[in-house]
Order: C-alpha cells, then structure tokens, then sequence
C-alpha cells in the first residue's frame, strides 16, 4: 500500500529498503562533502554542531573527525538505532522531529544535508522548522543547507528505471505532481512487495534566502556541488547555502 502523501517520510525512513537504494550515497562522497565544509568555514576544534535529519549519521560521524561535538537528530527510529551502534565519544544522536524545538541549543553550526528538507505539505511548517534551527544557533552560528537545484531535476522529468540492489527490485518513477518532485518506488524482494513515495517541494534559492531572513539568517555563500564550485542554476545538481545568524 502505497505510504501517505502527506507523511510518506514517517513509513519510508524507516524501512530497510530506503537505506539499500541510497546505499550508494556512501562514506566516501559524504567525506569529501563534509572536509570541504570544514576547511572553507575553518571550524574550530570543539565546536558544537548538529546535523538535522541526519539518518544514519554518516555525516555526522565524519564530523566528529575533525575534534567536533556532534549531536544528530532524525524522524527515524531506525536510523538513529543504526547511528548509536556506531557512535563515539564525540556524538550523540536522538530521535527528533525537525518541525519541533530543538531539545539542545547552543550550537555554533547545524547542518541539513542531502535534501533532508521540503517534505512537508504546509509552507509554513518548512519555515517552522528553519526557525527552530535558527533558535538553536548562537549568534553569529552558521547554519549549513545542501538542497536539490529543482530546475535541473524538472528538466529531466519524467523518468523511470528498474534498479536490482542486493536482490531488491526497486521500480522507480519520477515526475511532477504540483510544486512537488515525486519518485514513485515499487520495492520487490522475494515475496515481499510494497510501493513507497518520496516527495520533496520545488524551493528555489531565492525561496530559501527568504525563509532565512524571517528568522534571522543572512546568506554569506552559495555553491553547485560538493566540490563547493560556484551555483549555476541551470547546471549545478545542488543548492549548497551558507548563512550566518545575526
């Protein structure tokens, strides 16, 4: 049964079936993303961040590489069970609801990565919840977003494509329905099937910039890709802003 259009987070987070299709999005790429973070905002030893939406805390952990004290959070149960089982002295992970005060505050970067935005129905409850990540920081905190540049998605809509991943078949179909992406996935593993959905809202750069402004974040950089090259709206897979709060 196809999961709720509305809360289709809630159900496809956590299943193991999210967690094979993205498997691909490895440590590897989120290494390289996060040093290239680090060293462009020259984040000192035994700052606090936190990562927002964090999954199962690969970023996180990379993080805390660099002497950092990280707190993840993420909707997912299971995801966060994964993220504690790997753990270390320099992390701490609880299961939380972006659209909900932070239970820890004082952070002097937070991060929201790999399109961990945009699921919700209600425009007010994404400014909701960069509200509460602005709440969280201190003053003059960075708040780190890594989102999809929606024109270069569109552009290529609709797609499908059937993908084998450790003898899971996985049906997936993109395309637009309203100021949403969605991806349609049939998941097929032995005798268990089940469609799920993904669904995140078109935001554009100047989208974001606004929603920042109303809580009191200014934008201070913007870039295309994880080797942080310039945005070029029409080219760049990513949507990477930095803003500072005042």
């Amino acid at each position: 049964m196809l999961n709720n259009r509305n809360n289709w987070f809630k159900s496809w987070f956590d299943t193991k079936y999210y967690h094979i299709l993205y498997k691909h999005r490895n440590n590897e790429e989120a290494s390289y993303f996060i040093r290239n973070l680090v060293n462009y905002l020259k984040i000192p030893s035994n700052s606090f961040v936190a990562d927002v939406a964090c999954g199962k805390g690969r970023h996180s952990l990379e993080l805390s590489k660099y002497n950092l004290n990280v707190w993840g959070m993420d909707l997912s149960s299971n995801s966060i069970q994964f993220a504690n089982e790997h753990a270390n002295d320099r992390t701490e992970f609880s299961v939380h609801d972006m659209r909900e005060s932070f239970p820890k505050g004082n952070f002097d970067y937070i991060f929201n990565l790999f399109t961990s935005f945009g699921y919700f129905e209600d425009s007010n409850e994404d400014l909701k919840c960069i509200e509460n990540i602005s709440n969280a920081l201190n003053k003059g905190g960075y708040f780190i977003q890594d989102y999809l540049n929606a024109k270069t998605v569109v552009y290529n809509l609709p797609q499908n494509e059937t993908k084998m991943i450790d003898d899971v078949e996985f049906g997936i179909s993109k395309l637009m329905n309203g100021i949403f992406i969605e991806k349609h996935i049939q998941v097929k593993h032995h005798d268990f099937e089940d469609a799920f959905m993904e669904r995140v809202k078109m935001i554009s750069m100047d989208e974001l910039v606004k929603m920042y402004a109303k809580v009191g974040l200014n934008l201070i950089s913007v870039f295309g890709n994880y080797s942080l090259d310039d945005f070029d709206e029409n080219n760049s897979p990513r949507i990477i802003l930095i803003a500072q709060k005042v």
